[in-house]
């Protein structure tokens, strides 16, 4: 353990990361979780396993495992026409006889783009929220625009679009069908089934700010950190009102595209319910082959400079991470995070990495030079002597 804390400070110091969770699983079991560093910088609060991090684009992962469940019970199916789901016009403007599917959705090649932050900023605003998401996506609506749409065919591989939006119609209908609310959703099918006790969708349900890690970006100008997000010093925001809202009325409020608040402890728990086919902590989620439909590859090609090169149902597979293996998961970046969440299915071990704020370089991978160095070092210290 001195060996190794002693690499992870030298690997923070050369990337400056202000704060790092982290969590190793391996065969079926959480085998270690550490933190180091800082929370918050201007308090000094110590990074602890029990922060919590906004993890960004990792939430999407759970709203695909929502929606998996819903198909799983009969409610809708992969090819599935979203517009039907959802109750208003869903169609691409450029190919108005087909459908969108689920499918599309969960596989970015729905043809939608990510115009939608006025839309999503605004409806974080209102208190009682009344937005509805048909103001978006339908012509004529108060925040839709031309641009909205590409210009490929709802299903066509050329026409992968990474989709922050479509995580939003996602959980949508996730609500539309359930008749909850995608935060309450995802309490009661996910969180509280896996014991995952630190995880909410909902900013409110973290009452006291000092669980909560602060998001910096490192300024190259300044060579000092700036506070970008989760710095409530000054209290927390004011509690949403949602005792009128509508389940599958607007699913952007509460973020599920990367809005996910969540510890590296807790997010191993989910890893592990990948890892052993769907189960953990005794209970089931998803059944095998849905685990299986969710890992295997839906779409090949090259975009974000080979970042995305194979997706799975909501998942990114990638032999760029560690070299020699192909992992499944997912990644995310905002605000100045990084975070990752991905495991070897074949070898039954994964990582989870949450950095609050770093300097963000890159080699000649399609990965910061901090999750790379990270990655091996964890593998090397907790799997490579164990398999």
């Amino acid at each position: 353990m001195e060996r190794l804390e002693r690499s992870l400070q030298a690997i923070m110091e050369k990337h400056r990361i202000v704060g790092l969770s982290a969590a190793v699983v391996r065969r079926g079991e959480d085998v270690w979780t550490g933190a180091y560093g800082q929370a918050d910088l201007e308090s000094g609060r110590p990074m602890t396993t029990a922060t919590a991090f906004r993890i960004a684009s990792i939430s999407k992962v759970f709203v695909a495992t929502a929606l998996l469940q819903l198909v799983e019970k009969g409610l809708c199916a992969l090819d599935s026409d979203a517009g039907e789901l959802l109750g208003f016009p869903f169609r691409h403007p450029h190919y108005p006889e087909g459908k969108v599917t689920l499918a599309h959705l969960l596989t970015h090649t729905s043809g939608l783009q990510d115009e939608y932050v006025r839309f999503a900023v605004d409806s974080r605003k209102e208190n009682p929220p009344l937005i509805r998401l048909e103001e978006l996506m339908v012509t004529g609506g108060r925040y839709h625009t031309e641009d909205l749409w590409g210009r490929t065919m709802p299903g066509d591989p050329h026409g992968f679009e990474y989709s922050n939006l479509g995580a939003i119609v996602l959980a949508t209908i996730v609500e539309k069908l359930s008749g909850e609310r995608f935060d309450v959703y995802c309490r009661r099918h996910l969180f509280e089934p896996l014991r995952m006790m630190n995880s909410s969708f909902r900013l409110a349900d973290f009452a006291n700010p000092n669980r909560l890690a602060v998001l910096y970006s490192y300024s190259e100008e300044k060579h000092a950190y700036e506070a970008n997000l989760d710095d409530f010093k000054t209290g927390m925001p004011e509690s949403v009102d949602y005792s009128g809202y509508i389940p599958g009325t607007n699913g952007a409020l509460f973020s599920p595209q990367g809005g996910l608040r969540s510890t590296a402890a807790d997010l191993a728990k989910f890893m592990l319910t990948h890892l052993n086919g769907g189960e953990a902590e005794g209970t089931r989620i998803l059944k095998p082959e849905t685990i299986r439909l969710m890992h295997k590859p839906h779409w090949s090609g090259y975009r974000t400079d080979g970042f995305f090169r194979n997706s799975g149902l909501q998942l990114q597979l990638t032999d760029d991470l560690f070299p020699g293996r192909r992992l499944i998961g997912h990644a995310g970046d905002a605000y100045g995070l990084l975070s990752d969440w991905f495991f070897d299915p074949e070898e039954g071990w994964g990582i989870v990495l949450l950095m609050n704020g770093l300097r963000q370089t890159k080699g000649d991978g399609v990965f910061f030079e901090a999750e790379e160095d990270l990655f091996r070092l964890l593998y090397e210290e907790w799997i490579h002597s164990h398999l």
